[in-house]
């Protein structure tokens, strides 16, 4: 079960570093002094929201024949 707890933490990681030019490109629009807390607060979030989604594998080609 650690094994899946360690996975889980390493996939989290890798969606929130692929999201970081994002996040960077949008804080540019914020004042410098809050651009800290705003990204902290943007990845808190993503966090959030990906403990809360229930992720399913994609239907196959044949799951649409049935």
């Amino acid at each position: 079960m650690a094994n899946f707890g360690n996975q889980h933490n390493e996939e989290t990681l890798t969606i929130i570093e692929n999201f970081i030019p994002k996040i960077k490109q949008c804080l540019h629009n914020t004042d410098y002094q809050e651009r800290e807390d705003l990204e902290q607060e943007i990845k808190l979030k993503i966090i959030e929201k990906l403990a809360t989604v229930r992720f399913q594998d994609a239907p196959s080609f044949w799951d649409f024949f049935s």
